[in-house]
Order: C-alpha cells, then structure tokens, then sequence
C-alpha cells in the first residue's frame, strides 16, 4: 500500500525533502561566477544534468533566498552571462559543501575556504584548481519557475552551451576508430547528492548492456 500525496497539498519544505529523496541521486553542479565589480562566488547547485549533447547543453535550477531575493549565482549569471560547473569529486567534497553556507552578499568563499582558482579558457570566471573536469558556460535562457511568499519566483531555471571542457589527464581513452570511450566512473570518483545530508560516489557500480533492437513483426 502506497502514500497518495496531492503536490499542492504540501508545504514547500515538505516537497522539498521528497523531491531531494526520489530524484536521487544527482550530479552536483560546483557553479563559479563573477559579480559586476570582477569578484568570485562560487556555490554548489544539485539541481543539475546535462539535456543536449549537440549543442552541448546544461540546464540548472537556482532557488532564491529564504527571503525571495536572487543567490548570488544567479545574479552573476544574469549580469554576466557565462559561468563554470566544476566537477565535485570525493578530494573536493568538504570544500564543496562549506561553500553551500550563506554568505553574505559580495563575499567571496574563494577567500573565505581558500579554494584555489585557476583561470578558464574562454569565459571570464575562474575555475576550481585540480577539478578532475570543468565545464564552461554561456546562459542561453533563465525562466522563472513558481512563485515565492514574496511575490517573486521560487526558482529560476538556467538553460546554457558548455563552449568548454577541461578533462583532467589520464581520463580520456579513445577507440580504434579515434572516438572518445566513455570515462571510468572510478577514476572520475564523481560525488551525487542523495536526500538529506547524504552523498554517494561513483566508486562502485554496475553495468547493463542496452537492449539490442526488437524484431519486426512479421507480415501475415
């Protein structure tokens, strides 16, 4: 017997812990911007996945502030419009969730967690030092999502074209016929966002074979 729950019967931090529990697990997006005046943020986002490979594309859900107002990330990236995801893996993981605190308006986590940038290579934000991969991004699109008690959205969604990936050596293997196989998910050692405050990694996992293509019906 199964619990039949109405989604406009809960309370937002009801459907919140229910969609971080069953929508599990994901891909943290460690999301570095800039500000108008040139300084650093940089905060991880688990609402997160990649939606279109040609272009490639990313798509990003920011929830405002308790009080409704914009997070700093999306503020940058509506102000600047480009930014980078850098890849969470488990060396990271600490950093990654200190700089989920709320900080105050302008200050930088770089400074404050002392998380070393290096410079990109196409858009203006840096990326984190030693990240096992980074994907640079431009903002294609922001649509507002719901509403907020103050009036305002809830969430924004952040459709954006990586123009460039970093890939950290010794995880990139070609085929004989010179294309990219898929990287070993041990090695990239990736962190996920479970419910609550639980994570999981890529260390152990399983493989099943695609399904090959079904017969065609035969005629009468």
């Amino acid at each position: 017997m199964s619990h039949e729950i109405p989604a406009d019967s809960l309370r937002a931090s009801d459907a919140y812990r229910l969609m971080i529990s069953l929508v599990a697990p994901r891909p943290i997006a460690w999301v570095s911007t800039l500000d108008r005046a040139g300084r650093g943020n940089i905060a991880p986002y688990s609402y997160f996945q990649g939606v279109c490979s040609h272009p490639p594309t990313i798509v990003l859900g920011v929830g405002g502030r308790p009080d409704g107002g914009e997070k700093d990330t999306l503020a940058n990236i509506l102000e600047r419009r480009e930014f980078v995801i850098n890849h969470v893996s488990e060396p990271f993981a600490e950093a990654m969730n200190a700089s989920s605190a709320p900080y105050a308006p302008g200050v930088s986590e770089w400074e404050a967690l002392g998380i070393e940038s290096e410079p990109s290579t196409v858009v203006a934000p840096p990326r984190v030092a030693g990240v096992r991969a980074a994907l640079e991004c431009r903002l294609q699109h922001a649509i507002p999502v719901g509403e907020h008690r103050s009036g305002g959205p809830s969430s924004t969604i952040v459709i954006a074209r990586v123009v460039h990936f970093h890939v950290a050596d010794g995880l990139i293997e070609r085929d004989e016929q010179g294309r990219l196989k898929a990287i070993d998910p041990a090695r990239l050692a990736a962190v996920g966002r479970l419910g609550g405050i639980a994570y999981t990694t890529t260390a152990g996992q399983f493989e099943i074979p695609r399904p090959p293509k079904p017969a065609e019906p035969s005629s009468a």
